[in-house]
């Protein structure tokens, strides 16, 4: 879209394979490593400088900043400078869900700091917002926004036949703790010797992740043939559209994007009470609803997605489908881009 404007984007980011997707001349790539969760002061301050020197080369007009790191490093860069730049909090992150502690406080203060010179700050939903006003890192004269994530785009596929005798039950998401992994895997555990029920685990499991599951602990549960497991994939389409139902059971999300992607295909939906998850499913009309954290609540959600007849998952998938396109759609997304050529010209 920027392109089309006639505009030189410029992306700084971690070098890995989706930079192949951009190879327009009139995009520059920089490619700058960034660890999301590293707390080693060198390191951090190596990254800090390596954007100064960056924003100072390249002159640019506008800079937008996604995830913690680059929010707090960039804007404060861009402070520094004097480049207009916006803030794009697309989750908050393990520190802001804890009670108090040294290092959430010290993030707070510069946080705040950091984020006070943005022309706005963006976020995934209502209640991150909430949240950043409540701990007082931004107020309410701040120029915020709402913008859902990166929107879904709807393709028109053809009708998937599902196989009647059976339901299957699709998980895709990063095999960490705070994705609701365990329970997922307690519930496969509890149906594993159900012939007409299958479930499937799609996602990266790095066990250098915080939060991430022991190997071991995930193998038990596939060689007990409990879950049927698959690798991180770029393109879930097929394996979305294949299932019965996706299981999203997250701790909490900026905006999930895995439940659009389900929503925009008409698979139905079973997922948490929490943020993230109840913007794309408000209500049990949409989808079926279970508390975080708790298996015997999943298990309710299962037994009850069983009971369903093929009407009561039509009527959700369908209000699911057309309150998703209203509200979550790129196109509706792109808009609020669209009005950044008020701080560039």
């Amino acid at each position: 879209m920027f392109i089309k404007k006639e505009y030189k984007v410029i992306l700084i980011a971690g070098k890995d394979s989706f930079h192949t997707n951009f190879k327009n001349n009139n995009i520059t790539k920089i490619f700058l490593p960034i660890d999301e969760r590293g707390m080693n002061p060198f390191s951090e301050i190596k990254t800090i400088l390596s954007l100064y020197r960056i924003y100072k080369h390249i002159k640019t007009d506008l800079v937008m900043h996604f995830t913690i790191k680059p929010n707090i490093y960039g804007s404060l860069m861009s402070k520094i400078l004097d480049i207009k730049s916006i803030s794009f909090i697309t989750g908050i992150g393990h520190i802001f869900l804890k009670k108090k502690s040294l290092i959430k406080t010290l993030i707070t203060i510069v946080y705040k700091y950091a984020l006070s010179s943005n022309k706005e700050v963006w976020f995934t939903n209502k209640s991150d917002k909430d949240l950043f006003i409540k701990n007082r890192i931004i107020n309410n004269d701040t120029n915020i926004r709402i913008v859902p994530g990166a929107g879904v785009v709807f393709k028109k596929y053809p009708i998937m036949p599902k196989k009647k005798d059976m339901t299957s039950f699709l998980m895709i998401a990063r095999i960490i703790k705070d994705k609701g992994v365990m329970e997922f895997l307690k519930i496969a555990e509890i149906y594993k010797n159900d012939p007409n029920t299958t479930f499937t685990l799609i996602g990266a499991l790095n066990e250098n992740e915080r939060g991430s599951i022991d190997r071991e602990y995930l193998k038990k549960y596939i060689q007990s043939k409990a879950i049927i497991y698959s690798d991180y994939q770029d393109d879930v389409t097929i394996p979305l559209r294949e299932a019965s139902c996706l299981i999203h059971p997250s701790y909490r999300e900026g905006i999930s994007t895995v439940l659009l992607e389900a929503a925009s295909i008409k698979t139905p939906i079973i997922t948490t009470t929490v943020p993230g998850c109840i913007d794309v499913v408000p209500d049990e009309s949409y989808g079926l609803l279970c508390e975080p954290r708790n298996v015997n609540s999943l298990r309710r959600a299962v037994e009850n997605f069983l009971s369903l007849d093929q009407d009561g998952k039509d009527k959700m998938t369908g209000k699911t489908f057309i309150y998703v396109k209203k509200n979550y759609s790129r196109e509706a997304v792109l808009k609020n881009y669209e009005r950044l050529d008020d701080y560039i010209n």
